[in-house]
């Protein structure tokens, strides 16, 4: 098993970074909070944004977690559960509307009786048919002045209804861990050697949680480190940035970019943030 050392190296101090939400959404607020006691990677991101005048479709880029987005019409208010998504995906949002978000950064540990979350990805599905208790949460999150009360209405509905307090953590929760802690440089061919279990095993049992195999999914983990340090404007160059970041050289990076941005990184970075 992994070493615990290993294990504790993980802290999620730097949540998924979706470009749309966090430049170009109107009083953009986020969070980060432990939500389930039983995962090892028991963080969520909660967040809320409220949009502009005009109906739009957003952008939105692998980040490798589940999400639950909850709109606030009044006269029709929805809330979408989606499944990890593997390219980048659009979402057209409703104009002057509070949107209030839940990522969980851990598969395993949700308790989804009703679909298989393997089965969600690259896909939305209305949350009431996913998960039970909808109409109190939904009351309680309208009543919620603030986002911290919003943000406390919902951990009190996840710990009653979305925390499988049966669950004990396997090796593909070690596994996750390991793949985000490693940045990108995984060999997985020594998968076997470090659970125990072949290598085959090993990437059936991640896919069948996570619905994508462990090589996708650290893929996508190396992904947003990039993203959020372009971002960051720490990035001195691109070539820097893809040797700190674990490509081979900087045209990997560019097309692995392209894969889950749709642009390449200057060209994206210049969308957000200008010349």
């Amino acid at each position: 098993m992994i070493k615990e050392d290993v294990l504790y190296k993980h802290v999620s101090k730097s949540p998924p970074l979706q470009p749309f939400a966090n430049r170009c959404a109107d009083s953009y607020q986020e969070c980060q909070l432990g939500w389930n006691p039983y995962c090892l990677k028991k963080d969520a991101l909660f967040y809320q944004f409220r949009t502009g005048t005009e109906e739009e479709d957003i952008e939105l880029v692998p980040d490798a977690c589940l999400n639950v987005l909850l709109e606030f019409d009044a006269s029709n208010p929805r809330a979408l559960f989606s499944g990890t998504f593997l390219q980048p995906s659009t979402l057209t949002l409703k104009p002057n509307t509070t949107y209030f978000g839940f990522k969980p950064y851990s598969n395993p540990g949700l308790k989804c009786e009703k679909i298989r979350l393997r089965d969600m990805v690259d896909s939305y599905t209305d949350f009431t048919d996913a998960f039970p208790g909808q109409d109190r949460l939904f009351s309680e999150m309208f009543q919620a002045a603030s986002f911290g009360e919003r943000v406390d209405a919902f951990l009190r509905y996840a710990l009653e209804h979305l925390v499988d307090d049966a669950y004990f953590p396997t090796f593909v929760d070690y596994l996750a861990v390991m793949l985000c802690s490693a940045h990108g440089s995984v060999a997985f061919a020594n998968m076997g050697q470090v659970f125990g279990y072949s290598e085959r095993y090993c990437r059936e049992k991640f896919k069948d949680c996570y619905g994508m195999s462990p090589k996708q999914y650290s893929e996508i983990i190396r992904f947003q480190n990039t993203l959020k340090a372009l971002f960051s404007g720490s990035c001195k160059d691109l070539c820097s940035l893809a040797v700190e970041s674990g490509y081979f050289d900087q045209p990997h990076l560019t097309h692995d970019f392209r894969r889950y941005a749709n642009a390449p990184p200057e060209k994206y970075l210049k969308k957000y943030v200008g010349n």
